[in-house]
């Protein structure tokens, strides 16, 4: 846990009274005798020395443990509140696409007609047929917006198929191609083999028939490829895409031996199988989920949680980290809120991403850490890229219990890239807080402390006749946080936790600062005057306890880090007492 150590040097005057008392008693006298032994020392003003205290490094005041969000930084010193965790975010996949078995059937052709009887005779036709081409499949995942090509898992068949039918006495031996060539359309794409020019099936010289067999060929398709450019791909309906064209046979074909009368037709078909994509080429914008993700600033010292604290933060830096495993960049639209118990804190919140209007925050495919800051600069090792969140400081202005981080992570991408339908694409993230305590004018931070048990040491001074006491502190402070002390920030209670309010305090306004060090190095010193007045003279004596409140209030270090080599001292502590100080020795 982070504490603040007690600072008892400030107030070690306190404790010092028994000294300058037994410096002010002549120990010739018979205190016993019944004379009248009060004596004034000092005249009008009597100024006490009352010694100095340690040096008090931040180090030593800000006491932090292992494990701890507020650490100092190994290498520069420079105080850091940090916090790191993991982010959920759940795995994105996009379904696979089945595309139904389609069948076409050209119209056939009739390649034999004679009326008269023929003896072995050869026919020369020509062919110019075609059918329409049409398949569908249901269900697409609703992050296909459009589709530019589908290939499959494995390839699948398409089997062309030419049948012959005869009418009458007609009778032939061979049918043969003569540059016939099959046209499909164009988007089919066929794995390479012999025969096969593009989209097109090249038949010349083969048997397509003998005896009156059929022919057939088995073609292997990879996929579907409708264009290399967004806007001009197939867009699905309603999760229906249809797939529609024509599928045309045209050339010659020679059928030999042809005896008697009738009619010989060449009827053509061709069968795609049933096909399970597993890749897509389009634009595709996948719904990516993420955990709304709390980063808990717990274990902070006492200075940084009170009420009353403000903190204005130089460059409070918050980094995303994450994978992106698409092949495109992914936007990050976000919503931070400081969050007090259950509350949001004033209602405030930080939002960031295009999707507010605001700087995009990208993750490119692979790996990334981006880097939101109030600057926009972040010298963080490994950042691939800044993003300016102006407003992030009220996000830590009033110290949260916790920051409620909601990603909306999204693909805007309209062009086209590609993506293994089925795979469950993973999106590992995590968010890292580093806050290096460098402050702004709007700081105010609040120090609590008190010191105890003074009354055992003070409790013989009702011997001490005095209504004023003045304390004196020269400080000399490295630390870049001007510190005041008001006097309604100061409380003197007894040793029964009752506040002497016969007791007051005032301190003049140019007596209330400790001037701040501007660089964090060379230190400056100054004086704090406390004002006690009492109409009970013996007021001292009843003190058991001074609990105070230091507060950091704006100065003219700006951006200046703390730092636990950083000190302040105070050198001086002395008890000045105007008038002088009547001394009861009766």
């Amino acid at each position: 846990m982070c504490k603040v150590k007690k600072m008892y040097p400030l107030w070690g005057f306190l404790l010092s009274f028994p000294l300058w008392m037994v410096s002010c008693v002549d120990n010739k006298y018979d205190l016993d005798k019944d004379i009248d032994m009060t004596i004034n020392v000092g005249g009008e003003h009597l100024t006490i020395p009352a010694g100095s205290s340690d040096t008090a490094y931040l180090s030593k005041i800000i006491e932090v443990e292992e494990g701890d969000i507020l650490q100092p930084d190994a290498a520069t010193r420079v105080y850091h509140l940090t916090k790191k965790d993991d982010i959920d975010v759940e795995p994105t996949t996009v379904k696979e696409v089945t595309i139904s078995e389609t069948t076409t059937k050209l119209e056939e052709t009739k390649i034999v007609k004679t009326t008269s009887s023929l003896i072995n005779e050869d026919v020369t036709e020509g062919i110019n047929t075609l059918g329409d081409f049409k398949a569908e499949s249901n269900n697409i995942d609703e992050a296909l917006k459009e589709l530019g090509a589908l290939y499959a898992k494995t390839p699948v068949d398409l089997i062309l198929t030419i049948d012959f039918q005869k009418e009458q006495s007609l009778n032939f031996t061979r049918v043969q191609a003569n540059k016939l060539k099959i046209v499909f359309p164009d988007y089919i794409v066929f794995k390479a083999e012999e025969g096969i020019q593009g989209h097109e099936l090249i038949l010349d010289g083969q048997v397509l028939s003998e005896n009156g067999s059929s022919y057939s060929r088995t073609l292997k398709v990879e996929g579907y490829k409708f264009s290399e450019n967004a806007g001009a791909g197939k867009k699905p309906n309603g999760g229906t895409l249809t797939i529609e064209g024509v599928i045309s046979m045209e050339g010659e074909v020679v059928t030999s031996g042809v005896s008697g009368t009738g009619i010989l037709s060449l009827v053509p078909k061709t069968v795609l199988r049933e096909m399970t994509a597993n890749s897509v080429t389009g634009v595709i914008q996948p719904e990516i989920k993420a955990e709304t993700t709390n980063i808990e600033l717990n274990d902070l010292p006492d200075f940084l949680k009170d009420e009353e604290t403000r903190m204005d933060i130089t460059n409070p830096v918050i980094l995303l980290r994450a994978e992106n495993q698409l092949e495109t960049s992914v936007e990050v639209d976000a919503v931070l809120t400081p969050m007090k118990g259950n509350a949001q804190i004033d209602g405030k919140e930080v939002k960031v991403g295009s999707g507010y209007g605001k700087t995009p925050v990208v993750l490119a495919s692979g790996k990334n850490v981006i880097a939101l800051s109030r600057t926009g600069e972040c010298t963080i090792e490994g950042v691939t890229s800044n993003v300016k969140v102006e407003d992030i400081n009220n996000l830590l202005e009033t110290i949260p219990d916790d920051i409620e981080v909601d990603l909306q992570p999204v693909v805007r991408n309209e062009g086209y890239y590609t993506a293994e339908l089925g795979r469950a694409y993973e999106m590992p993230s995590s968010y890292e807080v580093d806050v290096p305590l460098s402050f702004e004018q709007n700081l105010n931070i609040v120090y609590n402390d008190s010191v105890q048990d003074l009354n055992k040491d003070l409790n013989d001074l009702d011997k001490v006749i005095l209504k004023k006491a003045n304390v004196l502190l020269t400080v000399d402070n490295a630390i870049p946080l001007k510190l005041q002390l008001k006097p309604e920030n100061v409380l003197i209670k007894d040793v029964y936790g009752n506040e002497l309010t016969a007791v007051k305090k005032t301190i003049e306004e140019d007596k209330q600062y400790v001037t701040e060090s501007t660089d964090g190095e060379k230190p400056v010193t100054s004086e704090l005057v406390l004002n006690l007045t009492s109409e009970d003279t013996a007021f001292l004596s009843k003190i058991d306890r001074i609990c105070f409140k230091l507060t950091a209030v704006p100065g003219s270090a700006t951006g200046v880090p703390l730092k636990d080599t950083q000190w302040l001292k105070v050198t001086s502590i002395k008890l000045s007492v105007p008038g002088g100080v009547n001394v009861d020795l009766n």
